[in-house]
């Protein structure tokens, strides 16, 4: 250390040593010398800091001094708890040697990201635009298939949207009944006589002529007897029928009839609730309201099928017709294993799916027009499987003619 700052010291020292042990009359100067060393004496910790005296810096640098704020910001060398986060360190693989992950705190710290090996193992993810191009009004309707990952996929152009979207049930029996141009109604008897032996077909009927009762104990009349067993002969052949009906009578009757006609031994169809008449009523409080307000439940039934109207009383025409077939006519005629599934419904029923299989274009509108724009009996919607798993949609006829 400098010789004139131990000097200083030394002088100060022996100062502050004298004027404490002074104990009377002490001189003017000498009382001014011990009051002018109490700056020396508020430094002590100064003095009793070794490091501090030991260090010429600090000692001769008042402003590294001071600035102690800066020694005690010891909470950044205290947040070691990001150097203690090894469990990042740790962590699988897969996950460290994503980069993008590992920059982003937030998504390694998320265990359902880290944890998910489709999304870690996604390092570039194509969306339908790359495989079909862009969706737009004049493609939309339009579902195409392309394969990803070994699987086969397909898409359809929502044309509300216009976004690609997975193609769903509905949008392929959509594609279907466009391809199949159902636009007027065909024998039954033509149907069956022309069926590959590779295909199967699905037949959903209107029951044969009933009496005056509308109930669900109402039977058919002497000539439904007569037109179901009819039909029935007709269509004798060598293949294997399955049979379904509502929970109605005359619905079983009719399937019992046609079965007699045919020569089947086995002439019990199943009951299958889906086919009572009230299948697409969604609200039946709506329902009669509208039906009582608008002329009936035929020209209210009519008008939902073709113009949407009464959505309140209604599902929607196309959803509810797919969920039909895929979940309970479908899968009771595969269980079956037969080659055809002949259904018997109601009016009530069979109309909306008629509108719906020929792409409305087999004129059923009675609330326009009462005069022979209502079903006939034995009318109805058939749908051929082909082997290669596509379907044609058809508008069918047991009688001479389809509409009454």
């Amino acid at each position: 250390m400098n010789r004139k700052i131990w000097m200083g010291v030394l002088v100060a020292l022996s100062l502050l040593f004298w004027g404490c042990n002074e104990a009377t009359g002490s001189s003017e100067q000498s009382e001014k010398m011990v009051r002018d060393s109490v700056v020396v004496r508020d430094s002590v910790r100064f003095i009793d800091s070794v490091r501090i005296i030991n260090s010429i810096n600090f000692v001769d640098s008042v402003r590294v001094v001071d600035s102690v704020n800066v020694v005690d910001s010891l909470h950044v060398v205290d947040s070691l708890n990001i150097v203690d986060s090894l469990h990042v360190v740790d962590s699988p693989v897969h996950v460290v040697d994503s980069v993008r992950f590992i920059d982003s705190v937030r998504v390694i710290d998320s265990l359902n990201i880290k944890d998910s090996v489709r999304v870690v193992d996604s390092v570039v993810v194509y969306g339908p635009e790359h495989y079909f191009g862009p969706c737009t009004s004049e493609n939309s309707g339009e579902i195409k298939s392309t394969t990803i990952y070994d699987e086969v996929r397909a898409y359809v152009c929502d044309e509300n949207t216009l976004l690609w979207r997975i193609a769903t049930q509905v949008d392929w029996n959509d594609k279907y009944i466009y391809e199949s141009h159902a636009d007027e109604f065909t024998d039954l008897k033509k149907l069956v006589d022309n069926l590959a032996t590779t295909e199967k077909m699905v037949v959903v009927l209107r029951h044969a002529e009933r009496g005056s009762d509308y109930s669900m104990t109402g039977p058919l009349n002497e000539n439904g007897f007569k037109q179901s067993q009819d039909l029935g002969e007709s269509i004798a052949n060598d293949i294997e029928f399955y049979y379904g009906a509502s929970q109605f009578v005359r619905a079983h009757q009719t399937c019992n009839s046609i079965a007699k006609g045919r020569g089947d031994l086995d002439t019990l169809a199943d009951t299958l609730a889906a086919l009572n008449d009230s299948w697409f009523v969604k609200d039946e409080t709506a329902y009669k309201a509208a039906k009582d307000a608008h002329g009936g439940g035929w020209k209210v039934t009519s008008q939902w099928a073709y113009e949407g109207d009464y959505s309140d009383a209604f599902y929607e025409l196309n959803s509810r017709s797919t969920e039909l077939f895929e979940e309970h006519l479908i899968p009771a005629f595969e269980s079956s294993g037969k080659q055809v599934g002949l259904f018997v419904s109601h009016d009530l029923v069979m109309v909306p799916l008629v509108v719906y299989a020929s792409g409305k274009n087999i004129d059923l509108k009675y609330y326009k027009d009462s005069s022979d724009h209502w079903l006939n009996y034995l009318g109805g919607v058939a749908i051929v499987f082909k082997p290669d798993g596509t379907r044609v949609f058809y508008v069918v006829k047991g009688l001479e003619s389809g509409t009454m």
